[in-house]
């Protein structure tokens, strides 16, 4: 898993969603950082933006993984996708 895949995440939760940043941690998960559905409708969108990976069809799950598994599911769902 890429260290900029994650890096890339962490400033759209931060800069963008406006997450502590003290609570992103290895464990902690994207629900424990007091995003709402809207916020995490927006993640998924910032994502698609920033790095091409369309995680749409996750979008209900994503509350539940940490950064490293959403960094995990992004470069899956890139390696899967066709460059545009």
């Amino acid at each position: 898993m890429s260290e900029d895949l994650r890096a890339v995440l962490t400033r759209i939760l931060v800069e963008d969603l406006e997450a502590d940043n003290s609570t992103l941690t290895e464990t902690s998960t994207i629900a424990s950082m007091d995003l709402d559905s809207l916020a995490i409708a927006e993640l998924v969108i910032r994502i698609k933006e920033e790095t091409g990976a369309d995680l749409g069809s996750e979008e209900a799950s994503i509350g539940d993984l940490t950064v490293p598994a959403l960094a995990g599911m992004v470069a899956a769902a890139l390696g899967s996708e066709q460059p545009a």
